[in-house]
């Protein structure tokens, strides 16, 4: 199995890219195939021990960045790392999974243009897996690939995130909650309004109703379903809390000798939140819906998040996820 790497894009590019390729092929079995400035590569490379039978490295000479149109850039910039990555892909029939840290929209354009979705898939969704306060996690989809959704969308998100959340997760029965503005069964828009009533109605999945965003992280959901719009707007609320919460925590340590002294019992609580705080142990999100496993990792991966991303990726390509949400979709009568 390959597993195909854009080395170029993230903010650590590619430094972090390869250390975290070189990191993820000791823990598990599968070929890597780095797609980027080629002598840059093998400049990096050339500093490190590590099999060489399972690294090839692909040249190309452009970088897609934050700031350029997604399908524009993919049009211009045919031998950027991102397109020719995708395109490998796509052809190679060994290739099962993709990663990068680059530019969201650019890795999301490129997967649904340039690659095939499930079969029955309307559209796929953005799934990163969130911490929780009970251990293990909770996959939110969507979370920025469809600003504008229908209500057929978020009951396929909640199919797919089901899938993924038994058969990569090993959660038994994935409760599917739907984000709203409150959780009577009646609260919210006209889109969520209708969405529940879908998803109330279908037998295959554990919907336990509506769920408001403060309980995203509490342990109580699996599945959390939302339209890209309102996902994203939650997932980068809770980033923006963690950091406020970090950076107010070290404030108030060093505000006093007293403080910092106290900080010395507390050391082990500290390391404990940091660890649960940090997007670097949970690698990337998953684009589910496609017919090959795309992962896309934090912009800002070090080595050890774009490490993990990838071990999500092989994890996802070694479960035949894709098959298995295949099966899900076409037991609710597929694209409408």
């Amino acid at each position: 199995m390959k597993i195909v790497i854009d080395a170029y894009g993230g903010d650590n590019s590619p430094g972090a890219m390869i250390d975290g390729t070189l990191a993820a092929l000791k823990e598990e079995d599968f070929e890597a195939v780095i797609v980027g400035k080629e002598d840059e590569i093998t400049a990096i490379l050339s500093e490190k021990e590590y099999d060489k039978s399972r690294i090839s490295v692909v040249n190309a000479s452009e970088v897609i960045d934050c700031n350029e149109s997604p399908v524009e850039a993919i049009k211009k910039k045919s031998d950027s790392s991102l397109v020719k990555a995708i395109k490998i892909l796509k052809d190679d029939e060994d290739a099962k999974a993709f990663v990068s840290a680059g530019s969201t929209g650019a890795v999301l354009t490129a997967a649904v243009l340039l690659t095939k979705r499930i079969e029955g898939v309307n559209r796929p969704a953005l799934s990163p897996i969130l911490p929780t306060m009970k251990g293990g996690g909770a996959i939110l989809l969507d979370c920025g690939a469809n600003v504008d959704c229908k209500p057929i969308n978020l009951l396929q998100f909640a199919v797919m995130g089901s899938v993924y959340m038994r058969e990569i997760m090993q959660v038994e029965n994935p409760r599917v909650a739907l984000l709203s503005n409150g959780t009577e069964d009646k609260k919210g828009c006209a889109l969520t309004k209708e969405a529940f009533e879908l998803l109330k109605a279908e037998k295959s999945i554990n919907f336990v109703g509506n769920m408001e965003a403060r309980e995203i992280l509490s342990g109580d959901y699996d599945v959390i379903v939302s339209d890209g719009f309102a996902g994203n707007v939650a997932l980068k609320s809770i980033e923006g809390a963690a950091k406020s919460i970090t950076s107010a925590l070290k404030r108030e340590i060093k505000s006093s000798p007293i403080s910092v002294f106290g900080a010395l019992f507390m050391k082990k609580a500290f390391k404990n939140l940091k660890n649960f705080l940090d997007y670097n142990k949970r690698g990337g999100a998953v684009l589910l819906g496609m017919k090959q496993v795309v992962v896309k990792a934090h912009g800002a991966s070090n080595e050890e998040s774009f490490k993990n991303a990838i071990l999500q990726a092989q994890r996802a390509s070694k479960t035949d996820i894709s098959d298995k949400i295949r099966e899900g979709i076409a037991a609710i009568g597929g694209e409408k």
